[in-house]
This record gives structure tokens, sequence and C-alpha cells, in this order.
């Protein structure tokens, strides 16, 4: 039996409190890194995670666990070289979305898919890319 998955929502500022309640939720964890609204147009200013995202939250939610998407920030916030999670030794994010599986009972990331999820365009494509990454974390985690 499958139990549907946790959804939290967090701003770069309110990463580190959430991040350290990860381990304390249901297993399996995962956290997307993906961008804020554009106030214009009421959609991630990100085309890669406007189609991504929904299909990221999907998965998870079907696969039980938590997700934690952490909202990067508007774009020219995330372009700059000294954005945080840019900066962050254990993150080096490069690109958005960015989904990240974090081991149980850990305050450090695990495996993480990124820049694939650039580079399938197709919405099964992306689920399939989601679901094989999904897979290979719980067998982490067993």
């Amino acid at each position: 039996m499958t139990v549907a998955g946790v959804e939290f929502e967090c701003s770069v500022v309110e990463y580190p409190s959430f991040i350290a309640n990860l381990p304390t939720l249901q297993e399996p964890h995962y956290v997307l890194y993906t961008a804020d609204m554009d106030d214009a147009t009421q959609q991630p200013w990100c085309p890669d995670c406007q189609q991504a995202d929904p299909i990221i939250e999907e998965v998870i939610k079907e696969s039980g666990g938590t997700l934690l998407k952490v909202k990067v920030g508007d774009k020219a916030s995330w372009k700059s070289q000294d954005h945080p999670f840019r900066q962050d030794p254990q993150l080096h994010l490069t690109s958005i979305p960015t989904l990240m599986h974090w081991k149980a009972d850990s305050t450090c990331p695990g495996k993480r898919l990124d820049c694939q999820l650039e580079s399938v365009h197709s919405a099964s494509d992306i689920k399939q890319a989601i679901v094989e990454f999904t897979v290979k974390a719980k067998e982490q985690d067993a």
C-alpha cells in the first residue's frame, strides 16, 4: 500500500529551518529547487520548471514520502553567481529545476536529478526520469 506523499514549500530565507526538520518527516525525503512565480504570468519564470514541477509533484505524491519545494527567488536573484544555493558547499546548484533525494536521517543531500530535466522535453520522458530517480532513491534508503 502506498501512502500519499506530503508536500511543503519554502523560500531561500526559510530553507535552513525546513531542511533541519526534514529528517523528522515521512521518508523518503525529496527537495525540489525551483523558480518563483512570475508576477505578470503567475507561472514559474523558468520554462523547464513550468513543465517539470507538476510531474515531479505527481510522482512524489504517488510514491509517498516528503517533497520540500524550495523557491530559489526571481530570475535576477537566481542568475547571480552570489546566490546562496550556488555558493552552498553541499548543494552547488547550477540549474533548476533540481530534484534531490536526502538520505534517511541525514542533513545532507544524496543523489540529484538536475540538468537531465533540462534535456528531456516530453512529459512522458520527464515522468520516466523522475520515476527511475525515485526508485533508485528508495533502494538507497533500504
